[in-house]
């Protein structure tokens, strides 16, 4: 009994692992198609990552990013979301959740939900503080809030950390 129950989890296991090697494939393919704005190649390819796999966070991610390009981001919001829960379920690194949630922010951002935004920034700043563009995102944030201390704070920072963009943004607003 025992060397079935071995047999069936070590099947189980491999199918897995195919699948999940598949659908990485696809969603790569995809992003060849993301990169020349081929929208709808790209996405019927996640979509078939997604039906052979449904939690390869990567096309949810992908998925949407393509609703923001086409600046559906209440779509995107809802996608970004499915991300997150997934790979928060899939304890995947706290670079990947890092990035979900500065996605998120991006969209909350173009909602014009800036404390929302804010919020997003800011756990993904929690999760990997070595990232200059969550700096200068969170720095974007902070301005349209009006706190330009925090603005010009988060805008040294990200130049600290060799974002050239920050460094323009810093002499432009924190004189």
């Amino acid at each position: 009994m025992k060397k079935i129950i071995f047999i069936f989890f070590t099947l189980t296991i491999n199918i897995l692992l195919f699948a999940q090697g598949k659908a990485n494939k696809l969603v790569e393919k995809g992003n060849g198609y993301l990169t020349s704005l081929e929208f709808k190649k790209a996405e019927e390819l996640y979509n078939k990552a997604l039906s052979i796999d449904s939690t390869c966070v990567e096309a949810y991610i992908q998925k949407s990013d393509i609703e923001v390009q086409k600046n559906e981001f209440n779509n995107a919001l809802v996608l970004i979301e499915c991300a997150r829960k997934v790979a928060e379920a899939k304890n995947e690194k706290n670079e990947t959740i890092a990035h979900i949630y500065s996605v998120r922010s991006f969209i909350y951002f173009n909602l014009n939900n800036y404390q929302k935004s804010s919020e997003d920034m800011n756990n993904a700043i929690l999760l990997n503080d070595q990232n200059s563009s969550y700096y200068f995102m969170r720095a974007l944030i902070r301005r349209m809030n009006s706190d330009l201390k925090g603005c010009c704070s988060d805008l040294k920072k990200a130049s600290n950390l060799g974002l050239k963009k920050a460094e323009e943004s810093l002499t432009l607003y924190c004189k």
